[in-house]
């Protein structure tokens, strides 16, 4: 999602809840919670009036970038409730209007520190195939050899025989870092070839065919946009921020269940940046258990992990 002031997410994420909730925020509203890792620091955010949703951010220097940080996930994580926000008609000022719009300045994504190869790549398939990228278009493998990590990245949603197409990135200490290197392949081959890039700068929209013009054109736009939008909370919106993290399944054991969620404490510790998170507890909803329909405090269970911006999470859940 592009930003457009990279300096204060949280002011941002106050605008865009504000004008969802139609009314103006309390103090409990938006709530965070800073925690200290060494000389660093780590916030979540909860989103009170928006249905409890819970996002963390990435470790910082500082509580106040931590705080950033965890606001910019929020934005990141809704971003298609954002942008329509921003796609909605602006309205004549009134007599009655004392605030005023300022237009606030581009920043150049280069600048921005929240950018990874991951995103950046794709950012740009999704501006090369003129749509929102879906779960399991772009697809990261990565290898353990030895010590170290390699991944390789292929998309099905590029053009012709680049769909067929895999990179290949360097070895690496960890997952993540190897999957960042394989985007960077990827990126760096995409950007030389003059065709693709053409493709990315011609004018349109992700998901639509073209640019946007009045009339049916127009119409079309906003009946897929508000299709795209269902979708997205149908499915709760975190399942197009997925990365799956084991591609075999782990066991554990149930901690708790909420009636459409609970926790599980896996038996061995996930592999990953995000495993010191909650005490090393994964997220489970009622919609990621596998022929059940909830859970229970003790039982065994066997599941594969993904992250999102909010943390590690439970898909394919079943009985052990």
């Amino acid at each position: 999602m592009n930003v457009t002031n990279v300096a204060d997410h949280k002011c941002e994420l106050n605008q865009f809840l504000q004008k969802h909730c139609k009314r103006s925020l309390t103090k409990n509203d938006i709530v965070y919670t800073v925690s200290k890792f060494g000389q660093q620091s780590q916030a979540i955010v909860k989103l009170n009036c928006l249905e409890g949703q819970e996002y963390a951010g990435h470790l910082c220097a500082d509580p106040k970038s931590a705080e950033k940080s965890a606001a910019e996930q929020a934005l990141q994580a809704n971003f298609l409730l954002v942008q329509a926000q921003k796609d909605q008609p602006k309205r004549l000022m009134s007599g009655e209007d004392t605030f005023v719009v300022e237009k606030k300045p581009r920043v150049d994504p280069a600048l921005n520190p929240a950018i990874t190869p991951k995103t950046e790549l794709n950012s740009l398939i999704g501006k090369i195939s003129k749509k929102v990228l879906q779960k399991g278009e772009t697809l990261y493998v990565a290898n353990k050899i030895g010590s170290l990590y390699q991944a390789t990245v292929q998309s099905a949603a590029l053009p012709d025989e680049w769909a067929s197409r895999a990179w290949a990135g360097e070895l690496c200490p960890t997952r993540q870092q190897a999957e960042q290197s394989a985007a960077e392949q990827a990126l760096k081959d995409i950007k030389e070839d003059a065709e693709l890039m053409e493709k990315a700068q011609r004018p349109g929209k992700p998901g639509s065919k073209g640019p946007k013009t009045s009339g049916g054109g127009k119409k079309a736009y906003w009946a897929q946009m508000m299709q795209m939008m269902q979708t997205f909370l149908q499915e709760g919106g975190e399942s197009m921020f997925r990365e799956q993290v084991t591609s075999d399944f782990v066991t554990g054991t149930v901690l708790e269940w909420k009636g459409k969620f609970g926790w599980i404490k896996p038996d061995v510790p996930v592999e990953h940046e995000f495993s010191t998170w909650r005490d090393g507890k994964v997220w489970v909803s009622q919609k990621d258990l596998s022929g059940l329909e909830e859970l229970s405090e003790g039982q065994r269970v066997r599941f594969k992990v993904y992250v999102d911006p909010s943390g590690l999470g439970a898909e394919e859940t079943s009985l052990v």
